[in-house]
């Protein structure tokens, strides 16, 4: 009995050493002791870079590549996470992504994503900038310097129009006003905002440069058959999202609770400013 066990014992040990000897022969050129860190570089299209805020979409933002290179491919995966170096932009404001450069290849992307800046923040200089950089190395791999500006050209005016306010049991927000903006002939140029709220929200973004006129229009007014005569307060306000240009100013004499309803434009329509746009400067003035 006792030779059986021996002779199975040395079965079974010749059996591990086979065994692990084959493993070896299966990981043969896999082992990451000879490994050596690549040398990463990384590009764009360019490394400063203006983004128009109106050319940003809201939900899907405005995408800038980061592309990643190296001379030859090496055995495991690089990840390169992309970070804020400098700038004055707030972190809701941009996305940095990290570039995967996957084991056996030699290059990989990824984006830097641009957000709408804060609309009515004051920032000195006027909007926000950011600089992209890369840590100098990482786990597996060492950084070239890479470093890639962005600033956000401000050029959108937000307008409001709002004619709150009560008289004896009468709530001036029942009327309906829109808010449109004419070229100085009078012409249509695009309407603004139209909505049955209280307070009527637009943007003013690329229009060529020149003097624009942003009228109140009655939409709709259950207090025409009144006969009151009583002055509806319209008040403007405007502001061009992120910098110091900002400002409103209150009507309260044109608009009355007699305008009448749409069908006779002289007095339905209300000139509340002119806008003169010079590229992406906007001077607003009451009319």
């Amino acid at each position: 009995m006792k030779k059986i066990n021996k002779l199975l014992f040395l079965f079974a040990l010749s059996a591990g050493v086979l065994t692990t000897s084959c493993s070896e022969d299966d990981a043969t050129g896999a082992s990451m002791i000879n490994y050596t860190s690549p040398t990463v570089t990384l590009s764009t299209d360019s490394n400063s870079v203006v983004v128009n805020e109106s050319d940003i979409d809201p939900e899907a933002g405005y995408s800038i590549t980061v592309s990643a290179s190296i001379p030859e491919s090496v055995l495991a995966d690089i990840h390169i996470p992309l970070v804020k170096t400098g700038g004055n932009a707030d972190d809701a404001d941009y996305s940095l992504g990290t570039i995967v450069l996957k084991a056996n290849t030699t290059s990989a992307t990824t984006n830097v994503t641009i957000w709408p800046g804060t609309c009515g923040t004051t920032l000195s200089g006027g909007g926000e900038t950011l600089t992209v950089g890369a840590p100098a190395n990482v786990a597996n791999a060492n950084i070239n310097p890479f470093s890639m500006d962005v600033i956000w050209e401000k050029d959108l005016l937000e307008v409001s129009l709002t004619w709150e306010g009560t008289y004896n049991n009468i709530d001036f927000c029942d009327m309906d006003l829109d808010l449109l903006i004419l070229d100085v002939a009078t012409n249509g140029v695009d309407y603004l905002a139209g909505t049955s709220d209280c307070t009527e929200t637009g943007l003013i973004a690329g229009l060529p440069d020149g003097q624009y006129v942003l009228i109140a229009d009655v939409y709709e007014n259950p207090f025409t058959s009144l006969g009151l005569g009583v002055a509806v307060p319209l008040t403007l306000s405007y502001t061009q999202c992120g910098t110091t240009n900002v400002g409103s100013f209150v009507d309260s004499t044109s608009l009355t609770t007699d305008a009448y309803a749409p069908g006779t434009a002289l007095t339905t329509y209300f000139f509340m400013a002119m806008v003169e746009i010079q590229g992406s400067s906007y001077t607003v003035t009451q009319l």
